[in-house]
């Protein structure tokens, strides 16, 4: 792509028209703020819509323009030319407007000319890269490798790594490939799968029309690098581009050692996304070992307690002797008798207490029948005694005869509770006196004798369920202890599973981060070739441990990035914008400024297939844009410049858009 012409109105510093040729190499010089960087400003917001940055929302309208006008000429990679026109209006989005050629159009149709945003701000603003983080620099730079075609890459190889590439990876159909086989190739083939065994004839039995068809159906497809060399080229360029897409990967997998290709089991599809996984792994195992520790302290601190010894119930004997004095002293007949016969009593007593009870009850319900009775018979009372309802005179005589009748039931019980209670009085006393002459001196020293055994027994059978229990709790510790060190081998040797598996893992992922740094150093070969002094590191080397790190430094002349001047930043993202530009074949000219920071600096030798712009601090001196091989071709930009319209007197977009181009 080659900018032949820009023209600006209302754009950035420039109220009025601003426009000039451009060269093949073009040199921009002036005082400061006489508007050098304006060219730069004009080509990205007329190519992209956005500023230096790619900030689409930033608005590049002069402060005192209402609208701009921006117009680049160019020809693109085919050599074909365009007129690219602009539009912005500072308050309207919708009187916004895009043409090419004449055709109004939108932003996505111009990605053709430039394929990526980034990209192409990379290659004409090269700073624009170096201003990112570096997270994003390699995003970038993987991104853009990918752009290289497998056969570039391919051909850039030594023969003996196309060979080895060739014979693991190469294959092609064997209809495609029959043509091209002599003779003596399709026997050998016919052979080496054992066909014979098939058709049950030697190759020279079977007649040419039907060789192709036993062939083609028996074998698929062919592999290795002769059968490569048999295409023409146009053939070994697509089956390259086609079946060997992930050359660079295939290059770096090569180069590992069995061991390590054994702990891959096989080429990633995606090497990030599985050393993420291997992580996500390593971090569950890690959270088991976690909790396993803490199982194994819980049961360690069970397996490390000190149990005391058993104890014996020592005096089983005397228990044993207790029980069967009690059981003795407890079969003599005088005592059986009288605890008879204290029953007999405590039960006359209870019956009678429960006859008073019910003889008072009832003493209690005639009093209150006896005054209702009175009351209803003297007509002081109209009201039922049973169900609290008004009486009449009809019904009361019968009322008052039933009430008679019920004080007079009421009456003959009450008689009859307390003959049967006087008779109960007296079987009482009767039975007290049987007790009482039971009671004698043998008898009441052997109640206490029994009181005193029965202590001793209680005391006795406590102790033992004392001791009963304490050996319970041992026993049960002990199990507790058992099955703690079981617990604990177990937890131990589960540990040393999931360490192993941590170890193999960590293997895994520093293959896999050996694999992808191998990677993109094959991919960065080709690229390589477009940096002069310009270096790029993958990884660095932790200190002490040795170990791989997946990094992403860049040094000029063995100088880390972040202390380089500004005129070695500058080179370095010369390099970079050149590099991109190569390997994307976008051809987008090249933006360098500050030139008189870097003037040994020889660009022009260096890029000398690209267009370049430079820009050049020129104190006291108006801006001015010269064809650098040819001064005479040059344009001066004075401050006022008279006669010339500014886009806020458009009425008419489409008009206009058709007027310019």
């Amino acid at each position: 792509m080659k900018f032949d012409y820009v023209k600006t109105i209302g754009f950035r510093k420039f109220k009025k028209v601003f426009e000039t040729e451009l060269y093949d190499i073009t040199k921009v010089t002036g005082k400061n703020r006489s508007g050098k960087s304006n060219l730069l400003y004009a080509i990205i917001n007329i190519l992209l819509g956005t500023n230096l940055s790619g900030d689409e929302k930033a608005c590049l309208i002069n402060k005192n323009c209402d609208a701009s006008y921006g117009e680049l000429h160019f020809t693109d990679n085919n050599n074909v030319k365009h007129i690219l026109i602009r539009g912005k209006d500072k308050y309207k989005n919708k009187n916004n407007f895009l043409s090419l050629d004449g055709n109004v159009i939108t932003q996505n149709e111009l990605t053709s000319f430039y394929k990526d945003k980034k990209l192409f701000l990379s290659i004409l603003n090269p700073l624009y890269f170096l201003n990112k983080k570096s997270v994003e620099q390699k995003e970038m730079i993987d991104k853009y490798l990918s752009d290289i075609p497998s056969k570039v890459i391919f051909d850039n190889l030594t023969e003996q790594q196309k060979h080895n590439l060739l014979e693991k990876y190469f294959h092609i159909p064997i209809k495609e490939i029959y043509p091209n086989l002599s003779l003596e190739e399709l026997e050998n083939l016919y052979n080496e799968n054992n066909l014979q065994v098939v058709t049950g004839k030697n190759f020279k039995e079977i007649v040419d029309k039907d060789r192709f068809n036993i062939i083609c159906k028996n074998i698929k497809e062919v592999k290795g690098a002769k059968y490569y060399d048999m295409l023409s080229p146009e053939e070994q360029e697509n089956s390259i581009n086609s079946n060997m897409i992930n050359i660079c990967m295939n290059i770096a997998y090569s180069n590992l050692s069995l061991d390590e290709q054994n702990l891959l089991e096989g080429i990633p599809y995606n090497i990030p996304k599985y050393i993420a996984e291997l992580n996500d792994d390593i971090r569950n195992y890690e959270k088991t070992i976690t909790v396993l520790d803490g199982k194994i302290a819980y049961a360690q601190n069970i397996a490390n307690e000190e149990l005391p010894n058993v104890k014996t119930f020592e005096k089983e004997v005397d228990l044993s002797l207790a029980r069967q004095e009690l059981a003795f002293l407890n079969t003599n007949q005088d005592i059986v008798d009288k605890e008879k016969q204290k029953q007999i009593v405590e039960n006359l007593e209870r019956d009678i207490l429960n006859k008073e009870t019910e003889i008072n009850e009832l003493e209690k319900s005639m009093k209150e029948g006896k005054k209702k009775y009175i009351l209803i018979k003297n007509g002081e009372s109209c009201t039922c005694p049973t169900c609290g309802q008004h009486i009449e005179d009809i019904s009361k005589s019968k009322t008052i005869e039933n009430m008679r009748i019920s004080l007079t039931n009421d009456f003959n019980k009450k008689t009859s509770l307390e003959a049967h209670k006087k008779d109960m009085d007296f079987e009482l006393v009767k039975e007290k006196c049987k007790y009482y002459a039971l009671e004698g001196d043998s008898t009441i020293e052997k109640n206490k004798q029994i009181a005193v055994i029965q202590e001793n027994i209680k005391q006795l059978e406590t102790e033992q369920l004392d001791i009963q229990n304490f050996n319970k709790v041992i026993t049960v510790k002990k199990e507790n202890i058992k099955t703690a060190q079981s617990n604990i081998e177990e937890f131990n040797t589960e540990k040393e599973f999931h360490r192993k598996a941590i170890d193999d893992l960590n293997k895994s992922k520093k293959v896999a981060q050996k694999l992808y740094i191998s990677y993109i150093e094959e991919k960065m070969k080709l690229a390589k070739k477009y940096l002069k002094h310009v270096d790029i590191k993958f990884y660095s080397i932790l200190k002490g441990t040795g170990e791989i790190k997946e990094d992403f430094l860049i040094t000029y002349k063995d100088t880390p990035l972040s202390d380089l001047s500004k005129s070695e930043t500058i080179a370095t993202a010369l390099e970079f914008a050149n590099m991109f530009n190569k390997i994307s074949r976008v051809n987008s000219p090249m933006f360098i400024d500050d030139y008189e920071s870097y003037a040994d600096y020889d660009f022009i030798k260096y890029y000398s297939n690209t267009q370049i712009i430079i820009a050049k601090v020129e104190k006291g001196n108006l801006l001015k844009i010269t064809d650098y091989n040819n001064t005479d071709n040059c344009t001066v930009i004075k401050p006022v410049i008279k006669g010339c319209r500014t886009i806020n007197t458009c009425t008419d977009v489409t008009t206009d858009i058709q007027k310019v181009a």
